[in-house]
């Protein structure tokens, strides 16, 4: 008996939420797709008919897990955008409060650090080369956006605005991910914001 689009989807998604937990755990290297088959409850040949290999199986996640963020990203970078520089206030928060209040999403993020902190920029997988790139190009593109519609600084570097975004957003979640009973993330998410804005509107100037 053939099975439905429902059963497929749903086996999909038992993959991938097994699958997250998995590779947040031990990393992608160190997981392999016998062990997701069986914390799945599906044959290796389940896997196989979803996803190619691996990394096809993380970019599911990403796309899945990441959606909401994504919709509020597009809006930023979107030229018909009156108000680009609120999108990306939106965007840092409810990347902050996804972090704080989705597991998987958070489990997702754990993953990107994870696979990116290494010490040559050669040593990271090429997936996730291309994926940190992809984030960098958009952030370029939603600070260049802001500045066209005059909302920040003629002068501001928007290749050393979005690593500084890089750099600040990524160094609040790993401190709450190592103490996350000091503070919150989403509580305190409108002043981690300002700061980040302070930063692109002084602190990423030409020169």
């Amino acid at each position: 008996m053939r099975r439905t689009k429902e059963e497929a989807e749903a086996t999909r998604l038992e993959i991938m939420s097994k699958a997250v937990v998995l590779f947040s755990d031990k990393g992608i290297a160190n997981t392999s797709l016998t062990e997701v088959a069986r914390a799945a409850g599906v044959t290796r040949g389940a896997i196989y008919w979803h996803f190619k290999n691996k990394w096809d199986l993380f970019d599911a996640i990403w796309e899945h897990y990441s959606a909401p963020v994504i919709v509020v990203g597009d809006a930023s970078e979107s030229a018909d955008e009156r108000d680009p520089l609120g999108k990306l206030s939106e965007l840092i928060k409810l990347l902050l409060n996804s972090v704080e209040q989705d597991e998987n999403f958070r489990r997702m993020i754990i993953i990107c650090i994870h696979e990116s902190m290494l010490t040559r920029a050669q040593d990271i997988p090429e997936p996730m080369q291309a994926l940190l790139e992809s984030l960098h190009q958009r952030r370029v593109r939603a600070i260049e956006n802001a500045k066209s519609k005059g909302q920040l600084p003629q002068d501001l570097d928007a290749e050393t605005g979005s690593l500084m975004m890089k750099v600040m957003l990524e160094g609040l979640i790993m401190t709450w991910l190592q103490k996350p009973e000091c503070f919150s993330l989403s509580e305190r998410a409108d002043q981690f914001v300002a700061s980040v804005l302070a930063v692109l509107q002084h602190g990423a100037r030409q020169h």
